[in-house]
């Protein structure tokens, strides 16, 4: 209870009474040893979901895992600079704090198949660092560690979030999955059990005095950076996408060229896909390269996220579109990590023209009077105004300049692209024109042979 006369204001700016702010916390050193942990969790947390991105074939589970490697990423950021307000020098933020809590995040990372990868990362590793945050935010003095305080609460309202979208998505996967109840339960145990031999992610916690499972993590992790789709979808080996040509000719009016330019989103889930290749390839890189990719990652996968947005709107069953895995195909497996770079950075800046870039694809959603797709691509154009500095920012800490990016993509495109002809076990079927016609109620203004060719620079 406060003892001085009160005017009726809320004392310390209403971050706590007198009362809670007089509790001794927890001090600097022990702040400073559990930031530590929750840092490097959600740093492996965000890499290890990355690494699975790509050969995950659920195109839901692919977005949460976007999401939650960004949140991760920011939290990361944030618990960095809190640390480094507190302490110099610096603690080695690099490196693991503790061997027995990098074997649990090591496990967690070899989880076989969507149900173990859910179960172990967010039912097991997401939901202790939760309890850990709470326990954090219950400990720690309200005015003293305000800070750091603020950043745990941010955090716990983002994985709460995460750890509420993941039991639905265990309940739906599990239910529709012979024996994935025993397997989930049995990866809980077998991940659980590493994380209480680690004390916990904050260390705090009894060790029990008892033997290990023998662990998966016995050499290097080499996750599969070959694009999958689950079973909804077809057509992932048609590489040519009429979409790509059709939204900038100018033969064809401007509903239809908008349809195309929805398409076009829809398959953009190739770009996170890709991306998620490089983060994992140069996991050697300095932090701020991942924090950056962490970002345009989600991005992209958001555009997927509105183009299927704007088709169901428009009561469109898009995984009956061809939305091929050519892209992260051919890049993921026959280029290497800088290459893909180089090449998306040229992408991302032909984007960049009014006449035929980010400001065209607006005016072209504008044109075909479609509110929810001019909305999109408003926020689509924003996007990749950032991504291109992201590009040119990295691109220039390995002696790139943009136009030397610019002028070496082409041979990675003619190279990646020739490298898809041993995957194209089906044959190409011309679905434009059916498409168009069922969802506009007429043909396509253009036929496929007046059509330009496809093999083009293009997300």
């Amino acid at each position: 209870m406060s003892h001085a006369p009160s005017i009726g204001v809320p004392e310390l700016a209403g971050v706590a009474t007198y009362d809670e702010a007089a509790r001794i916390g927890y001090s600097v050193d022990e702040n400073v040893r559990r930031l530590l942990r929750y840092q490097w969790t959600e740093r492996q947390l965000m890499q290890g979901l990355i690494a699975h991105l790509p050969a995950t074939p659920e195109w839901e589970v692919k977005g949460g895992l976007a999401l939650v490697q960004w949140h991760c990423a920011e939290h990361v950021e944030s618990l960095r600079q809190r640390i480094a307000e507190m302490r110099h020098p610096l603690p080695e933020l690099d490196r693991a704090p503790d061997t027995a809590l990098h074997q649990v995040l090591e496990e967690a990372l070899r989880a076989e198949g969507t149900i173990e990868l859910l179960t172990g990362c967010y039912d097991v590793i997401l939901r202790a660092l939760l309890e850990a945050y709470r326990t954090h935010l219950a400990a720690t003095n309200p005015l003293g560690d305000h800070p750091t305080r603020r950043i745990i609460q941010i955090a716990l309202v983002d994985h709460a979030a995460n750890i509420r979208w993941a039991e639905q998505a265990l309940a739906g996967l599990v239910g529709s999955a012979a024996g994935a109840l025993a397997r989930a339960g049995a990866w809980r145990g077998h991940v659980g059990r590493y994380l209480a031999a680690a004390g916990g992610i904050a260390g705090d916690q009894p060790e029990p005095n008892e033997p290990l499972p023998d662990p998966r993590a016995n050499g290097p992790f080499r996750p599969s950076m070959e694009p999958a789709r689950d079973r909804r979808f077809g057509g992932l080996y048609q590489f040519d996408f009429p979409p790509h040509v059709i939204y900038n000719d100018p033969k064809v009016p401007a509903d239809e060229r908008n349809l195309a330019l929805l398409c076009k989103r829809a398959l953009e889930m190739d770009v996170p896909e890709m991306m998620a290749s490089v983060m994992v390839e140069r996991a050697d890189q300095p932090w701020e390269f991942h924090r950056d990719y962490s970002r345009q990652l989600w991005d992209e996968m958001r555009h997927a996220m509105m183009g299927t947005v704007a088709l169901e709107a428009r009561g469109v069953d898009w995984t009956r579109i061809p939305l091929n895995v050519g892209f992260s195909l051919r890049l993921n497996l026959y280029a290497t990590p800088l290459e893909r770079q180089i090449l998306l950075f040229a992408i991302e800046q032909s984007l960049m023209p009014a006449e035929t870039g980010k400001r065209f694809e607006y005016e072209t959603a504008v044109a075909a009077g479609e509110a929810l797709s001019e909305h999109f691509h408003d926020y689509d154009w924003a996007d990749e105004v950032l991504h291109a500095q992201i590009g040119r920012r990295l691109l220039k800490r390995e002696g790139i300049t943009g136009q030397e990016a610019i002028d070496r993509a082409a041979a990675v495109q003619d190279k990646t692209w020739e490298a898809l002809q041993p995957h194209r076990s089906e044959p190409e079927r011309d679905w434009w024109n059916d498409f168009v016609q069922r969802v506009l109620g007429k043909p396509s203004a253009l036929a496929p042979e007046d059509r330009a060719e496809l093999k083009i620079i293009a997300e």
